[in-house]
């Protein structure tokens, strides 16, 4: 899971690379070579979170967000996917 936190993670900080997440999802799981299940959990919890976010995430709110989209991936790989 520690790939995904660090994808989800420079996503919310750069919004370029959220771009690359959002449209490219399959070529962000090939380069990071996640697996399966993560690669799930991208397309789905990764990417409706980062859909919802403000462009930009305000510097001062990144933390915030990153601890919360943490704790949402961590909760979708606990359960069923």
């Amino acid at each position: 899971m520690d790939a995904l936190v660090e994808i989800a993670n420079r996503a919310i900080a750069d919004y370029g690379f959220r771009q690359v997440v959002l449209w490219s999802p399959d070529d962000v799981i090939e380069r990071w070579k996640l697996p399966p299940g993560q690669a799930e959990i991208l397309h789905g919890t990764v990417v409706r979170a980062l859909e919802a976010l403000p462009i930009p995430v305000e510097p001062r709110d990144i933390p915030d967000e990153q601890a919360r989209l943490a704790e949402l991936i961590r909760a979708a790989s606990e359960g069923p996917h």
